[in-house]
């Protein structure tokens, strides 16, 4: 049986000089990478990785538009949680602070070297896998989310409970939300019966359950 290839890894080109966006192409081209597109302000950045979110966010600092890169950069973390790799002539102090408490993944300055270049993508590639949450976080995230409007709409006593059998949601009881299921409610029969309702992620693997309350 032939092994799957792996997907390829996307980069966003945020760049306003045609020249250095063709360059950087031509680089990223040769390493493999697939290129979202070339945004030329920090708004097209944002309405690009709106559309097709990337893995990686190549970033020059000196912008056309109302925002620079750092600003663009900030935005782009913020809502993605998008690693965003400067690349950029500037290297002066203020600035240099600025990159830093954007929260970058990377800095390269222009001219880009291969190997440099090379280097920081895949260092920002392998730390945000290492940061993303699990899918079983992300799912327990979704089914509070989820419950909470089911609960707000619903008349009846409802309890959403983890296999810990801590209490992710209660309605309308919300205060109870991280006690012990037994604690908050000890007349209840034990957890979980067959009346109750299985929370699973999207593997099928069981989150908790939902109890309809006497």
């Amino acid at each position: 049986m032939e092994e799957s290839a792996k997907p390829q890894r996307t980069v966003l080109i945020v760049e306003d000089d045609p020249l250095s966006a063709r360059v950087a192409e031509k680089i990223l081209g040769r390493l493999g990478y697939g290129i979202l597109g070339v945004a030329r302000t920090g708004e097209e950045a944002l309405d690009a990785a709106r559309q097709a979110p990337p893995d990686v966010v190549l970033m020059d600092i000196n912008l056309a538009g109302a925002m620079d890169g750092v600003e663009a950069a900030g935005a782009l973390i913020a809502e993605f949680g998008v690693p965003v790799i400067f690349l950029t002539a500037a290297v002066d102090r203020d600035i240099m602070e600025r990159v830093a408490g954007a929260g970058a993944a990377g800095y390269i300055q222009k001219p880009a070297k291969l190997l440099d270049l090379k280097a920081n993508l895949e260092m920002a590639i392998t730390r945000r896998g290492r940061e993303r949450p699990c899918p079983t976080d992300t799912a327990v995230t979704l089914y509070k989310s989820l419950l909470a409007g089911v609960l707000a709409a619903c008349s009846r006593r409802l309890a959403a409970v983890d296999r810990s059998g801590r209490i992710l949601l209660a309605h309308p009881d919300d205060h109870l939300a991280g006690m012990a299921f037994t604690e908050a409610f000890p007349d209840e029969p034990p957890l979980p019966n067959p009346a109750d309702t299985t929370l699973t992620d999207p593997a099928g693997q069981t989150l908790g359950w939902l109890r309809l309350l006497g």
